[in-house]
């Protein structure tokens, strides 16, 4: 399927304005329209709970189909989720269909086939890194096969850790303390931003692809970032970069 740019486009104009955004209401009725332009029909935000305990207290936006986080709350569901299970051991992305099953199938097949009968068939999940580690995910779902564009996947991933770092701050938890980036690695952090690959930003700059690297290495340590898109939320929430 071919990328829906105008989604993509609204993926970063949210990233823009969603410091102006005052409340957890404001940022779900903000994100609805872009999540279902990027091709999802439901999402969550969720914190991950420890071993036997509640998920439902830590959830901070969901759009989930009535009566299926009650569910899977009540059922404990979250232990055979490959989906949640698989976000306890990767840092990066995923399709839901690409989680391994880590555990008794027989376990996790009742509950996939309850999500599915909920509307919850496929989806794409974000693992979020928070102060303490990978403890958060924000996942998108619909109620059939995922045919989303790698930049429909980008934007979504972006859109994702766009809005954890919102809420983060409404829930009172400190901003990012100001950074100072060089102008170099703005530069080099504003082509990452445009979709460059560290070797097409190195021939546009005129410099080496190991500085590239080297810069967007500054870059995420001193924004303390997960990884390079990580580091253009934060250096947006800033104010150390603009998009035009």
């Amino acid at each position: 399927m071919a990328p829906n740019c105008g989604s993509i486009d609204q993926v970063f104009e949210f990233v823009e304005v969603c410091e102006t955004l005052t409340s957890f209401e404001e940022c779900m009725h903000a994100i609805r329209p872009i999540v279902a332009d990027l091709g999802f029909s439901s999402f969550i935000l969720t914190g991950l709970p420890l071993l036997n305990r509640p998920l439902e207290p830590l959830v901070l936006l969901d759009s989930w189909p009535g009566g299926w986080m009650e569910r899977y709350s009540s059922q404990n569901y979250f232990e055979v989720d490959p989906v949640g299970q698989n976000v306890l051991a990767t840092s990066s992305p995923f399709l839901w269909g690409d989680a391994p099953n880590q555990r008794d199938e027989s376990l996790s097949r009742p509950m996939l086939g309850e999500a599915a009968e909920f509307g919850l068939r496929d989806g794409f999940c974000v693992p979020i890194h928070g102060a303490t580690g990978w403890q958060s995910a924000f996942s998108f779902a619909h109620d059939r096969k995922i045919d989303a564009s790698p930049r429909e996947l980008a934007a979504a991933h972006l859109l994702a850790l766009t809005v954890y770092g919102r809420l983060r701050i409404l829930h009172s938890e400190e901003p990012h303390a100001r950074t100072r980036l060089t102008p170099r690695e703005r530069e080099v952090l504003t082509w990452a931003a445009a979709g460059k690959s560290a070797w097409e930003t190195s021939a546009l700059l005129g410099i080496s692809e190991a500085t590239v690297i080297t810069h967007l290495d500054n870059t995420r340590r001193k924004l303390n970032a997960a990884n390079t898109t990580h580091a253009v939320v934060v250096a947006l929430q800033t104010g150390e970069l603009q998009l035009y």
